[in-house]
């Protein structure tokens, strides 16, 4: 590996060879091109919420598909396009989404000429938006209900997967 290489990772400009391996061990080649779509940000934060499952898998019970969970955690972001979303705006849209829900829905706007209120809107989106890509290039149904209910509140009717899904998106 050059000089050039090991510096790209550092900055992370570049996945490192054994992250790109672990995602593209439960991504074929549709999952692969929603993965690559994501920022930088994302993929880290998607490769930690799908390692963080792989560790608690051995412990949980109930969990039907581990292979279709990891996918959906590597996806879960994939309604997020690099570059909708600015590195500046990621900690107030998160402390919006998180403190003012409503305010986001009336804040968030589609006209992309007001960068903030467009990444209000694309983080309210994001995972219809994710899904239904998933859904078009043919990602299991599973995988496509996981990234769609992501930021869902908990029904009555416990979901081992996607209450990991949501635990292992919370912590990472």
């Amino acid at each position: 590996m050059g000089w050039w290489e090991r510096l790209s990772y550092l900055l992370g400009i570049k996945l490192s060879p054994d992250k790109q391996a672990f995602a593209r061990r439960y991504l074929d080649d549709a999952g692969w091109f929603l993965f690559s779509q994501m920022s930088m940000l994302d993929q880290r934060h998607t490769l930690r919420a799908a390692r963080y499952i792989v560790r608690k898998a051995a412990f949980q019970r109930g969990v039907v598909n581990l292979n279709n969970l990891v996918q959906a955690a590597l996806l879960h972001d994939a309604g997020k396009i690099k570059g909708e979303i600015l590195w500046v705006y990621r900690l107030p849209v998160r402390l919006v989404r998180d403190l003012f829900p409503r305010r986001q829905k009336r804040w968030a706007a589609r006209d992309k000429s007001r960068s903030f209120r467009y990444a209000l809107y694309v983080d309210l989106v994001h995972a219809t938006r994710g899904a239904y890509m998933a859904k078009s290039l043919g990602l299991p149904a599973t995988v496509v209900s996981l990234i769609k209910r992501h930021h869902d509140p908990q029904s009555r009717t416990y979901e081992p997967e996607l209450s990991l899904l949501q635990e292992a998106n919370r912590k990472n």
